[in-house]
């Protein structure tokens, strides 16, 4: 592997040249022609005998301490009309050195081929050897054991070119057409598949099952009949390491034009930093035990190497347009997730400064639209933010919501993102994500990104937004009240204007407000919580909330401070600081 071409997958970022598609978001054209994808390999046909040919699907030479794995995977197909038996051969291996090996076959490999049609001869060899010598020539040779001394002819040599042969997992593909950009279309034609394949997202999720590394590939079938995606997997490599990883999605089976998601998940270590991709396809070879028992053995070839996109920033590396608060995000037309007439808007994003705690909390409200004539259950979308150097920072939503959204209405969901006392929210992107499962194995996908602009708490002209309000003060006044004992106890009154959003169906889910009561040194003596949804709600008009302080002393100036709170899914109470005032 190229030592250049290191980068850490918490910094990747793609850039807008190394893509296919500039477009939001970069998913795949509506229709595509087979001949938008790179072919990663050419196929070549040989003729064996009259009416069979065969084709070199994949030829390996795995070193290992003492030992070299030897194989060889073929096709052979029938020309004719008529069944034909599979030719008596041996299939040996000549390396460099000039040393020949014949490979065992397959305890499966088929005796006969229907007509017009073709199968797959696996042979397999570990040959003692202590050296790593290169593989020059493939040979079908015909033994006739019948005659004295036999009889050796060779039906076909083919020499092999070194950029087909796979090494192992540490192997470097270094066929030019079979190495790609990211985002970069391809075909796998040695897979005899017509199925197109585009790399979408790369991302890492921590779970409490360990660290992994998603990436999301779009199958696209741009032919006219129905096709099955061939079985294949995908490895990340760092400098140093390989890492396996295996298909969320077993069997997916594509119509003709349909598009569909396959994810691949990458057990990692936490600092694990891919530098690229090698696409895999598996291969088997079985050993007959005797008494009608098998062992099957398998190992995946590589068949194309993904480069990833060298930049500053990102998980996550599909190009974010700038977004404008409000509008509908433009979401994948292939997700499932969300129905195809809800409208997902981000209307509010704010970071707000805790001084106690050393850290800044941002916090997001998301408004799903209903836009049809039936309740649509609330989808449990995943976001994060995204740092402009590439820190992703995983939202929390709040811990209830409705269960649906009534028709032509609409209902906000909050987030909450822990981000460092440093973030400035200058360059923010934020992910939208679909949370899947597959067995026992769970993933994101993701649905949209975007670059958001964060909003800065200003009272303008004595109102504070606290979507889907907005709430005037009109007048305020705080009353200290004496109580027996010597104690005191303080009322805040509040004239209040408040105007909600009429199309916005809101529900005791809804965030409330947090009054909070300061001493003349700063320390905290008092709060009320007061919800702006239901029965006991704020209202317009004159509001009196009383803080139970039972000080016991008579505290000038005092101060309130208005929050905006809520509780996400962790149980954490999140709070962001709307105005203050002193009396």
């Amino acid at each position: 592997m190229n030592k250049k071409m290191k980068r850490s997958l918490a910094t990747i970022v793609l850039s807008a040249t190394l893509l296919t598609t500039a477009s939001f978001p970069a998913w795949a054209a509506e229709s595509v022609s087979p001949a938008v994808f790179a072919q990663t390999s050419a196929i070549t046909s040989y003729v064996l005998k009259d009416n069979v040919e065969v084709e070199i699907k994949s030829i390996l030479n795995e070193h290992e301490s003492n030992s070299t794995k030897l194989g060889a995977v073929i096709r052979i197909k029938n020309t004719s009309g008529k069944v034909t038996r599979v030719p008596d051969f041996e299939m040996r291996v000549s390396m460099a050195d000039g040393t020949v090996y014949t490979l065992q076959p397959s305890a499966k490999n088929p005796k006969s081929i229907q007509p017009k049609s073709q199968q797959e001869l696996s042979y397999l060899s570990t040959v003692e050897r202590s050296d790593d010598a290169a593989l020059s020539e493939l040979s079908f040779v015909d033994v006739d054991m019948e005659v004295y001394p036999k009889k050796e002819t060779t039906l076909l040599s083919v020499p092999v070119d070194a950029a087909l042969v796979w090494n192992g997992s540490d192997s470097t593909i270094t066929k030019s057409s079979a190495l790609l950009k990211w985002g970069e279309p391809f075909a796998l034609p040695s897979l005899k598949s017509q199925i197109g394949f585009i790399p979408v997202d790369i991302h890492k999720e921590i779970t409490a099952k360990g660290v992994s590394t998603v990436v999301q590939i779009q199958v696209v079938n741009p032919t006219n009949e129905r096709q099955t995606v061939p079985n294949f997997g995908i490895d990340g490599k760092t400098e140093s390491t390989v890492y396996s990883g295996n298909r969320a999605e077993a069997s997916v089976v594509l119509d003709p034009g349909e598009k569909k998601y396959i994810h691949v998940v990458i057990p990692t270590d936490l600092d694990t930093e891919f530098t690229s991709l090698n696409v895999v396809s598996p291969e088997s070879f079985v050993v007959a035990l005797g008494d009608g028992k098998f062992q099957e053995e398998t190992y995946r070839v590589g068949r194309a190497n993904i480069l990833l996109p060298i930049g500053a920033a990102t998980q996550g590396v599909i190009p974010a347009p700038a977004y404008t608060l409000g509008t509908p995000v433009k979401l994948d037309s292939t997700n499932k997730f969300v129905p195809s007439n809800v409208d997902v808007s981000l209307v509010e994003l704010h970071i707000t400064n805790n001084e106690d705690d050393g850290f800044n909390t941002a916090i997001a409200k998301f408004k799903l639209t209903n836009n049809s004539d039936r309740p649509i259950p609330i989808p449990a979308i995943q976001t994060e933010l995204v740092s402009k150097d590439g820190y992703a920072y995983g939202g929390r939503r709040q811990a209830a919501t409705a269960l649906s959204v009534v028709p032509k209405a609409s209902y906000i969901v909050s987030y909450s993102y822990a981000l460092p006392a440093s973030e400035t929210g200058e360059g923010l992107k934020m992910n939208l994500y679909s949370q899947q499962a597959s067995s026992d194995t769970t993933y994101k996908s993701l649905l949209a990104t975007a670059k958001v602009p964060v909003q800065k708490n200003e009272l303008t002209n004595n109102a504070i937004h606290v979507y889907p309000y907005e709430i005037k003060i009109k007048d305020w006044s705080i009353t200290a009240l004496y109580l027996a004992a010597l104690t005191y106890d303080y009322k805040l009154k509040l004239e209040l204007d408040i105007n909600p959003d009429q199309q916005v169906t809101v529900d005791k889910y809804n965030n409330k407000l947090s009054f909070e009561l300061f001493d003349n040194v700063g320390n905290p003596i008092g709060k009320t919580t007061q919800d702006l949804a239901g029965e006991a709600r704020l209202h317009s008009g004159t509001n009196t909330m009383d803080f139970n302080v039972r000080s016991g002393q008579l505290d000038y100036p005092i101060q309130v401070k208005i929050y905006e709170t809520f509780t996400n899914e962790n149980g954490e109470t999140v709070k962001r600081l709307l105005t203050s005032f002193k009396q």
